[in-house]
């Protein structure tokens, strides 16, 4: 997970590379390494170890919902990801908000963007290794408060310093992806054992399609509302956090 949020901020820090050039410049560089990690796939192959390819992969997925544990840790997952993409989607429009404020280069949007999304691989890092710790359950309650709180108070401190929220930002960046591993490990603890790859494929599925509405509403409406719009991403750590309210694994009460 921390690779795919490296990954999501890398296309900024190649805007950055390529502020002089034509737009187009960052897609193509985006472009040849989507290539390049293709032939890295084909190179590394699927291995000797992986089980046959199940014929009904979709209804496999689906029986693990049958498990309250399992539920609790897709539905905290699915509010994460109500979040998650929307916040990405603003975090460029957000910092252009702050820069034009300290009257500072518009140069600087790509390289802080890249900053504030990628700062996200040490919340998956960091969060990891408190996991072993405190358990998984906590890091993600931690991780989803932390979200939560944010994105209630970020819209009423608007008018405060741009340094200030600039650093909130980098916080909710570091935080609003570190749920991400945990659920995933509490929900794969609790899916039946032969058909984990089946369960996590269908529950991410379920998250990455409630990132859609989530992008469209705050994209469409960020003209009118300005930062008033990220009220608009509260009910996904809120429910994430009101599934979360039980215990969801063994995991949970180490």
């Amino acid at each position: 997970v921390g690779m795919l949020t490296l990954g999501t901020a890398l296309p900024h820090l190649l805007r950055g590379f390529t502020f002089a050039f034509a737009w187009y410049w960052p897609v193509l560089l985006a472009s040849l390494l989507s290539v390049i990690a293709a032939w890295m796939i084909v190179r590394l192959g699927e291995g000797p170890h992986l089980p046959l390819v199940s014929r009904r992969p979709l209804r496999e997925g689906l029986v693990a919902f049958r498990s309250a544990q399992y539920r609790r840790a897709a539905f905290g997952y699915f509010g994460h990801c109500w979040e998650l993409y929307a916040f990405w989607l603003l975090a460029p429009v957000l910092v252009t908000r702050e820069l034009l404020r300290l009257h500072w280069t518009l140069e600087l949007v790509a390289w802080l963007s890249f900053t504030v999304i990628g700062l996200g691989i040490l919340g998956c890092v960091l969060g990891g290794l408190w996991s072993r710790a405190r358990g998984s359950l906590f890091v993600a309650r931690v991780a989803l408060a932390t979200s939560a709180a944010l994105c209630l108070l970020y819209p009423l401190l608007g008018n405060l310093s741009p340094m200030l929220l600039l650093a909130l930002l980098m916080l909710w960046g570091f935080a609003v992806i570190a749920d991400s591993p945990q659920l995933s490990s509490l929900a794969a603890t609790a899916a039946p054992q032969d058909q984990v790859g089946a369960s996590l494929a269908i529950m991410n599925a379920i998250g990455f399609a409630l990132t859609i509405p989530a992008i469209l509403l705050t994209s469409a409406w960020f003209a009118a509302y300005e930062l008033q719009v990220l009220w608009f991403l509260l009910p996904g750590p809120l429910l994430g956090l009101w599934a979360l309210l039980r215990p969801v694994s063994p995991d949970a009460h180490r």
